[in-house]
């Protein structure tokens, strides 16, 4: 009986071991089950995220490609491959923590930047419009090329506005001078209503969400460039600026603020000056603007005791419409 006893003792004893070491076995599967699927998960999460903050350095930089490695993000890291051409570009993420891996591949198109028709070498959106016009300025709405010969037999209006009620202040209060150097279709001055339906304040904040460079309020002097005819820029200035130097510029500039052209500015494409409250611009020195301009804002003042040539020119709008990017991208596929 006693011998009996110790027996099931002992083989309850051994039972209960083995029972103890396979829900210990089982545990640490299951421990091990759920750390691996965490890992997977995160080297997921960072491999995604990686593809959205290249995305992001993409949109500034618009030349960015090639690879970037070892991205420390979330106790992780990530490598980057940029490759392809706008229309069809691919970023390539792979997502590394705690050595588990996670690879994933994002299709995208860059798309360009979009440029509103434009049927005016000036053209003028405000509630209080005020002129000034001195000195020796031509407004010609006959197309020219960027470095300033006519194209025979095209034209659009030399000065475009929102309303008759502006035409016929133009019209009426410029000097005979002046108003024989609007030139353009109609004849001279070349003054009208244009059928605009363009939100302009709109179109200047998706060329600032798109632009290449930013730069403050300020006196920007000689050797100033603002893009080359071979690679255009949109540059935004956060504030009144005043160019006096000999400076240049291709691709589109919208100024929040007050524009002042003291020296010899010249600049191929489209100039937008706009603000909430009254607009100042200034040209007193010799200066050049091939494309368009467009002024917004609640009030207008231009003066002009200089020598300036506003000209219209199809080739500067169409060289900045071909030349230049969106910061905006299509996805076109999503691979994991």
């Amino acid at each position: 009986m006693g011998k009996a006893i110790i027996i099931l003792v002992i083989g309850m004893s051994v039972i209960i071991s083995m029972l103890i070491f396979n829900l210990n076995k089982n545990s640490g599967i299951g421990l091990q089950s759920t750390l691996d699927s965490y890992s997977e998960t995160k080297s997921r999460l960072i491999a995604n995220s990686g593809i959205e903050v290249y995305l992001e350095k993409l949109r500034r930089d618009k030349a960015l490609s090639g690879n970037f490695l070892n991205n420390s993000l979330m106790s992780g890291s990530y490598d980057i491959y940029i490759y392809g051409p706008d229309s069809l570009l691919r970023i390539k993420s792979i997502g590394h923590f705690n050595g588990a891996t996670h690879t994933s591949i994002a299709s995208a198109k860059r798309e360009k930047i979009t440029i509103p028709n434009i049927s005016s070498s000036i053209y003028v959106s405000s509630d209080n419009l005020d002129l000034n016009l001195h000195g020796n300025m031509d407004i010609d709405g006959n197309d020219h090329n960027m470095d300033g010969t006519l194209v025979p037999g095209t034209s659009v209006y030399g000065f475009g506005v929102d309303d008759s009620v502006d035409s016929a202040y133009i019209v009426n209060t410029i000097k005979p001078k002046i108003s024989n150097s609007i030139q353009g279709t109609g004849g001279s001055p070349s003054v009208s209503v244009v059928n605009n339906t363009t939100n302009w304040l709109e179109v200047a904040e998706d060329f600032i969400f798109a632009a290449d460079t930013t730069l403050p309020t300020g006196t920007y002097s000689t050797g100033t460039i603002l893009g080359t005819a071979a690679n255009p820029k949109i540059t935004y200035i956060s504030g009144d600026v005043n160019f006096s130097g000999t400076t240049s510029g291709y691709g589109i500039l919208v100024v929040n603020g007050d524009l002042e052209m003291s020296g010899n500015f010249t600049f191929r494409g489209i100039v937008i000056a706009y603000g909430d409250s009254k607009i100042e611009t200034k040209t007193t020195g010799d200066s050049g603007i091939y494309g368009a301009s467009i002024f917004v804002g609640q009030s207008l003042e231009m003066q002009a005791t200089g020598n300036a040539q506003l000209y219209y020119s199809s080739q500067a709008i169409e060289n900045a419409k071909a030349n230049l990017k969106s910061s905006r991208f299509q996805i076109l596929s999503w691979w994991e």
